[in-house]
């Protein structure tokens, strides 16, 4: 989309759609279309000469294609061809994003303002006009004659009034809310100087073309990584508790995937945050138990006194265990005194016994 060569007009005349405003990031703004002093004369070889459905129609019936523009501009007096694509996706209202009047071009160069000097505390001072280089170039309302300006800012006495400006040096157009008031202190109801006329008309100056904007192409892969949904492995939101949590995939999920089983039951969510208990050693030999300690027992002596054999000692130790739960006699009890030793039994021919009373130790 842009501009290209100079045309005539096709069919003469001097008619056609005065573009009033342009939207930005609109099929009009990326085509370069100039507000105020751009009129479409003509729309594939068909000259718009008349106010009727014609530009409405053509553009309807080639929506999303690219189609071509015959534009008058009144600043450079010169014709130029434009490419468009009407869309209705581009974000606004209607298929070009411009406001447009059908008047005449004849003369538009001449209808414009050209502010002079500019008054301290002026309401012109206040809306921020320039001196010298800024033009009026329009209003809400149309402005044909030299009077239809002034007839405009009498009626707006003590209201706000809005203004299109055109500004020389930044060769662009602005919108400037002014409040005339006569009483402001010194003469005039806005406080500047205003020329009409052949001397005060735009100047025509060599400037390079501007250059058309041109619409931001996205990265398609990037805009799908972008825009594109991760996919959901758990549906615990984060933690506002200070606690990060990591979530888990779903059950859903590991079903669909991994055949898991529903009587499995799924790992659930851990927090991060909380401590786990460290894993058990696992012994890598066989554990040898510590020894017991062993029960020394109960020490019990006793002396024997054979016939013809030297006095012996026998001595054993009885474990405490052992006497656990027993309740002996004193008969049988070893702490008991000493008891009689019946040796009897080793009364045999030619041995010789001796009973005595030996005492257990």
């Amino acid at each position: 989309m842009g501009a290209s060569q100079s045309l005539n007009i096709p069919g003469g005349g001097t008619e056609g759609y005065h573009i009033l405003r342009v939207i930005e990031g609109s099929p009009g703004y990326y085509a370069g279309l100039e507000a105020f002093f751009d009129f479409i004369v003509a729309i594939e070889n068909t000259r718009l000469d008349q106010d009727n459905e014609n530009l409405k129609n053509i553009l309807k019936s080639n929506i999303g294609k690219e189609v071509n523009l015959v534009i008058y501009s009144s600043k450079t007096q010169s014709v130029r061809e434009v490419k468009i694509t009407p869309s209705t996706a581009w974000g606004g209202q209607g298929l070009l994003g411009v406001s447009i009047r059908f008047c005449s071009f004849e003369g538009a160069n001449e209808n414009v303002w050209h502010i002079l000097e500019v008054s301290p505390n002026s309401p012109a001072s206040a809306a921020g006009l320039h001196s010298f280089s800024d033009y009026i170039i329009g209003a809400d309302s149309v402005l044909h004659e030299t009077e239809d300006l002034f007839s405009l800012i009498e009626s707006h006495e003590n209201r706000p009034l809005k203004l299109y400006v055109y500004n020389d040096d930044a060769d662009s157009c602005r919108e400037v809310v002014i409040v005339p008031n006569s009483k402001w202190g010194d003469e005039g109801s806005l406080g500047c100087g205003i020329g009409y006329g052949y001397l005060h008309r735009i100047p025509r100056k060599n400037r390079p073309p501007k250059p058309i904007p041109r619409p931001v192409e996205k990265d398609i892969d990037t805009e799908k990584m972008s825009t594109s949904k991760a996919p959901e492995l758990g549906s615990t939101p984060l933690s506002t508790s200070g606690t990060t949590t990591v979530p888990v995939i779903q059950p859903s999920v590991l079903q669909a995937t991994f055949g898991a089983s529903k009587e499995e039951p799924l790992p659930q969510e851990v927090p991060t945050g909380q401590l786990i208990e460290p894993l058990q050693e696992v012994p890598t030999g066989h554990l040898i138990e510590p020894l017991k300690e062993v029960d020394p027992g109960i020490s019990v002596v006793t002396p024997i006194n054979l016939p013809g054999l030297p006095p012996l000692t026998v001595s054993a130790s009885v474990p405490t265990s052992t006497l656990e739960g027993l309740k002996l006699d004193d008969e049988h009890n070893p702490y008991s005194p000493p008891v009689p030793i019946d040796l009897s039994i080793f009364n045999q021919p030619g041995l010789s016994s001796t009973s005595s009373n030996y005492a257990s130790s």
